[in-house]
């Protein structure tokens, strides 16, 4: 729903059901979702990483932050630069640990840390 509204630039769709209209779906309804799916009303630091495109690289880091008692309660993946095909940009929020402590697990994973913010 969010590619069809975003692409033909509208703000609401209908939902139907067996031929009849059983509600609207709204930019509102889409900004819901992605605040739940990247962690927003969840307490934690969020790590916005610049990482290499490669089979492995998430694993890496998720071991990282574990080592340490992080838990990862929000993942968001970001490939979309033709320019830069080979990198990508991968954040995360994650609780459990401290933010120094984080750091230094995830920058010896080899992932470029470009944003750390607490929320």
């Amino acid at each position: 729903a969010a590619r069809i509204m975003a692409d033909n630039r509208v703000g609401g769709l209908p939902v139907m059901a067996e031929g009849k209209l059983v509600g609207i779906i709204t930019e509102t309804d889409i900004f819901k979702v992605l605040l739940e799916m990247m962690g927003a009303r969840e307490a934690g630091i969020r790590f916005t990483l610049r990482v290499h495109d490669e089979p492995g690289t998430l694993s890496r880091i998720a071991g990282a932050i574990a080592a340490v008692g992080g838990d990862i309660v929000a993942l968001g993946t970001f490939y979309s630069s033709a320019q830069h095909h080979d990198h990508g940009l991968l954040v995360i929020k994650i609780c459990g640990a401290d933010r120094e402590t984080l750091e230094k697990a995830i920058s010896e994973t080899q992932a470029e840390i470009v944003d750390v913010r607490e929320a």
